[in-house]
């Protein structure tokens, strides 16, 4: 009964959230407009529709002509079309078009619904129907003559997405969970108010209807979704996403773990849209990133309220929530969740109760299964600090410890570390991808530039700053750092030896990371040299450093801001006031950041961009030259070389087969499959032979033919059983660990 009383804050938010969320206006639906600029005609059309007042107008005399849209895709369901045309003849029809479907005969497209343009009437509804889990469709006009055409209106049937009554429920289990840690550990309200404000503050850019863009959010949206659409696909974990590039393939999660997306993808898979669960995804990252830091901060620095001064300056950090909004670097993001568990680990095994080495363990972990090149930034840091520090290990245990943690984190990421090994030794497009980081370093000015100016603008690289996106770390950060090193030398009230120790360790390794984010670094000496090359020019920007730069500095500011005073009432007026000046500075970047930025989608257009992504893990013809346009553009049906007919075509995600025949007098043949290249596919003919296979000018599949004149291939993606073996290890490491956590957590209460 006194739980529930010392909660009832809590159950009254609880409630109130979960009534308001229900009664929120919603449209479970979708619905929009296309007019005459979405649709296309062919080029020796030109001049003659007329295009006056925002019609299409096809004069009579023009024979058969096509207006077609572009593509659209749409989740499964039922959808209503008006097509707003009229004709005063007959023998014009509209159409809605699946253009990615594959047929038997190995011809793509099919009609979905159709209907005649009745003269004199001013528009035509069709009703259609998509089965598939995601849809690409066209929408048609086949004029035969005269014919206005206006626009078209599409909705939906209602009950497209359910997303309020997704929200309330994780509200209940969010707030269930809370009780149930405050019910085994206290946990002070207003600490827990503090942090919970700083998480919705930095999540106030989703509270608009649609997405403000940034830099990488296309790509990690797509991902999102994708894998929402393999959830359930007969491969776990996914590996491959097969409706990327028009259902061609992509191995993109091998390289760009998506471990953290798939309970947001469960939700999607339930009925909550894209778009929210996107918004969702965001300010969940602001809540772990909250909760996080705070556990980390509190224990390294031994103090609850040092905890939460560090945690609040982290979770407002200016380059945070740049990454998070402008650059949308959801990878990086969920990476400084980690961040500060990382340095609360490496100083447990060094200097702390080394027997708490699963800290270390779990902040890599979270570390890898986020971002490689984070991950690759703080082994360097780690290594670093273990040089530093290396005396440390002449104590038996602390060396033990420490293997254990890096054989367990191994073991634990074995599952990803072996598909990446395996798959790095092709020619994949990211090999190439070396950059001069000197381009992407930055100047003084802006690392700690006051203003927010351009705040949707783009990384330019070596021309000019003019115009180009904001990279600062914050005036609070600076300050702070000048403020700890005026108190180290401050006779009176000394800072105490620990947190000068903690927060000279900080500011040294803060003060790397702004010199290697910096112009002033020697990144051409070091890149001139071939290895050091590889290792630096995968890191893409120097800026990449700014996030570690953020974390160190925000301890060391905390920790200035703490011992400034003595008086725990002027300790708290000097954090208010920072925590203002935080409060403000962040809210002015969401402003001009709102303002600035496009709107990348809204509720009605939030499929369109589902299946964006990039090309950096397509495995190429050893690094040769490709036009991606043209590999954007390629039908979906199979090329085949000549002599030679296909029937019976089908193709399912990455299974497909065909039977072929060959003229008389043929050679050498091919086919080549509607499959992006990868070495994981397998060939057999009828008997259970392997073929051969290459890789074509763009990247597809190309299967050399058996010399028999005709049979039947059936193709196979085929995961290594290598990388199963790395599957069960992993599962077992995990079962391991947790079976120690639990024995652990019996010893401490029998003690």
């Amino acid at each position: 009964m006194n739980l529930i009383r010392s909660c009832r804050g809590q159950l009254l938010l609880t409630l109130f959230l979960f009534l308001a969320i229900l009664v929120m206006p919603f449209q479970n639906y979708m619905e929009r407009d296309f007019t005459s600029a979405d649709m296309n005609y062919p080029e020796e059309s030109i001049g003659v529709v007329g295009t006056d007042g925002g019609l299409l107008s096809v004069p009579d005399g023009a024979g058969n002509l096509m207006l077609n849209s572009n593509d659209f895709y749409f989740k499964a369901g039922t959808y209503q079309v008006v097509f707003f045309v009229s004709s005063p003849s007959a023998g014009n029809t509209v159409e809605v078009y699946d253009p990615l479907y594959l047929n038997e005969d190995n011809t793509s497209g099919r009609v979905l619904a159709e209907a005649e343009v009745i003269p004199g009437e001013e528009s035509v509804s069709v009703t259609f129907t998509t089965e598939e889990y995601l849809s690409c469709i066209q929408f048609r006009v086949q004029t035969d003559s005269a014919l206005t055409f206006t626009g078209i209106h599409l909705q939906s049937d209602p009950g497209l997405y359910n997303d309020p009554y997704i929200c309330a429920g994780l509200v209940l289990l969010g707030s269930a969970l809370l009780f149930l840690y405050r019910s085994r550990r206290k946990i002070r309200p207003e600490i827990l108010l503090l942090l919970s404000f700083a998480a919705v503050w930095s999540s106030l850019p989703l509270c608009f209807p649609w997405l403000l863009k940034g830099h990488d959010m296309y790509f990690h949206y797509g991902r999102l979704f994708n894998l929402s659409r393999d959830l359930f696909s007969e491969s776990f974990p996914v590996r491959i996403h097969p409706g990327i590039f028009k259902g061609f393939g992509y191995m993109g999660p091998v390289f760009y773990a998506e471990t953290f997306l798939y309970p947001f993808a469960l939700l999607i898979r339930m009925g909550m849209s894209p778009l929210g669960c996107y918004k969702l995804l965001f300010l969940c990252v602001n809540f772990a990133t909250a909760g996080v830091s705070y556990y980390a901060f509190s224990r390294l620095c031994r103090s609850r309220r040092l905890g939460v001064i560090t945690s609040f300056f982290y979770m407002l950090a200016s380059y945070r929530l740049l990454n998070l909004y402008t650059r949308a670097a959801l990878g990086e993001v969920l990476a400084a969740i980690f961040l500060p568990l990382l340095i609360l680990g490496m100083y447990q095994l060094f200097y702390g109760d080394s027997r708490r080495w699963i800290t270390a363990v779990i902040a890599f972990t979270g570390l890898f299964q986020s971002h490689m090149i984070s991950t690759e930034l703080s082994l360097g840091f780690c290594a670093l600090f273990g040089l530093i520090s290396i005396r440390r290990l002449k104590d038996r245990k602390r060396l033990v410890h420490l293997l254990i943690a890096a054989g367990a984190t191994i073991l634990l990421n074995l599952w990803a570390i072996i598909p990446i090994l395996d798959l790095i030794r092709y020619p994949l497009q990211v090999n190439g991808d070396t950059r001069a980081l000197t381009g992407y370093a930055l100047y003084a000015l802006q690392l700690f530039d006051p203003s927010y100016n351009y705040t949707a603008a783009d990384a330019l690289g070596p021309s000019t700053t003019t115009g180009e996106m904001p990279y600062s770390l914050g005036v609070l950060l600076l300050a702070g750092s000048l403020l700890f090193i005026s108190l180290c030398f401050r006779k009176n009230q000394k800072l105490p030896r620990r947190h000068r120790q903690l927060g000279g360790w900080c500011l040294a390794l803060g003060g790397l990371s702004v010199y290697a984010s910096s112009v002033y670094f020697p990144w051409d000496i070091i890149q001139r040299v071939e290895i050091l090359n590889r290792l630096a020019g995968a890191i893409q920007f120097a800026f990449r450093f700014l996030p570690f730069a953020t974390v160190f500095l925000c301890v060391t500011s905390a920790i200035a801001v703490y011992n400034l005073f003595k008086d725990r009432s002027l300790r708290k007026l000097l954090f208010l006031g920072c925590a203002f000046f935080l409060v403000w500075s962040s809210g002015t970047y969401f402003g001009n950041f709102s303002n600035e930025a496009e709107h990348l989608m809204d509720w009605d257009t939030q499929m369109d961009h589902v299946n964006d992504t990039d090309n950096l893990y397509l495995v190429t013809d050893d690094g040769a030259y490709y036009s991606y346009r043209r590999l954007l553009a390629q039908d979906v049906t199979f090329n085949v070389s000549e002599g030679v007919t296909l029937s019976q075509v089908s193709k399912n995600g990455t299974e497909a087969s065909f039977t072929y025949e060959k003229a008389d007098g043929t050679g050498e043949t091919y086919v080549e499959a509607p499959l992006n290249y990868y070495p994981y596919y397998h060939v057999t003919d009828e008997n259970g032979n392997e073929l051969a296979t290459d890789i074509t000018e763009l990247l597809r599949l190309r299967i050399t033919l058996p010399e028999a004149s005709s049979g039947t291939v059936t193709i196979h993606f085929e995961i290594p059983a290598i990388w199963r073996a790395g599957d069960i290890i992993s599962l077992l490491t995990l079962a391991g660990l947790a079976a120690l956590a639990v024995l652990s957590c019996r010893k401490r209460k029998e003690a």
